[in-house]
């Protein structure tokens, strides 16, 4: 953390730019808010700062720094609107919504690429179960959570958040052929990527924080030691975004 900090804190100095501290919103908890982050840098900046280093660092060199130093742009969402998926108000007891979609990754420098996505969740099971299982405190969690790929044409085509369906029609607008929004995982079957389970059982909300790279390597040791957590590592979503593409985050009830 104090690398990141003080690599952050010399090519701020290299494009002579102050850092800027956020301003303090007025905007209501209930209302998504879709903003981006003014504690990092511009795509513009990235490409300033790694041509100045490039005038004193080799190619190699420069790349390291900045990845170390994380010196990336970025895109940022949040909903803070409390919501229930019940998986008993869809056909087959099988309920999904959108809870939040972010902005599009930029297009205007279609070199950069995406190199780490975060997301920051709170959220809770219903409260109880009726069977036990001893393989974690995750295991047999029916409410989870999806990341997805959105890719379309225009904003008008962007489907709606907080709309609860049967995962059928769900997933038929979503992935069907002729009317496909989402990019396929093809490690799920055609599905999205998993991303979080609630704690079985428990009513009490939790805070996860899950980050994935842009590693598509299949990492058993990482594997095992996320799911311990109720998280998966998203193996291969971060190589599929691109330019234009938004994230979506996929609430579930089973």
């Amino acid at each position: 953390m104090r690398l990141v900090r003080s690599f952050r804190h010399m090519l701020q100095k290299i494009i002579h730019r102050p850092e800027e501290r956020p301003e303090e919103s007025d905007t209501v908890d209930s209302e998504v808010e879709l903003a981006q982050q003014q504690s990092y840098p511009t795509d513009e900046d990235v490409f300033v700062v790694r041509a100045t280093l490039l005038q004193f660092l080799p190619l190699k060199l420069v790349n390291v720094i900045l990845h170390a130093a994380q010196y990336w742009p970025c895109i940022s969402a949040k909903n803070a609107t409390y919501t229930t998926v019940y998986a008993g108000h869809s056909t087959g007891n099988n309920a999904a919504a959108y809870y939040l979609i972010t902005p599009v990754i930029p297009t205007k420098h279609s070199q950069l690429v995406v190199e780490m996505v975060k997301f920051n969740l709170k959220s809770c099971d219903q409260g109880w179960a009726d069977d036990t299982y001893d393989n974690g405190p995750y295991s047999g969690s029916y409410t989870w959570f999806e990341a997805g790929i959105i890719r379309v044409e225009s904003d008008d085509s962007v489907p709606h958040i907080m709309l609860t369906q049967c995962v059928d029609d769900f997933d038929a607008n979503a992935f069907s052929d002729g009317f496909a929004k989402e990019v396929s995982n093809p490690l799920e079957q055609g599905g999205r990527w998993k991303l979080q389970y609630n704690l079985r059982a428990s009513s009490s909300a939790r805070e996860h924080e899950v980050v994935w790279t842009n590693s598509d390597i299949f990492d058993d040791a990482a594997y095992t030691s996320a799911k311990a957590k109720g998280a998966r590592t998203g193996c291969g979503f971060i190589s599929r975004l691109a330019p234009g593409d938004r994230v979506a985050l996929v609430a579930r009830a089973l």
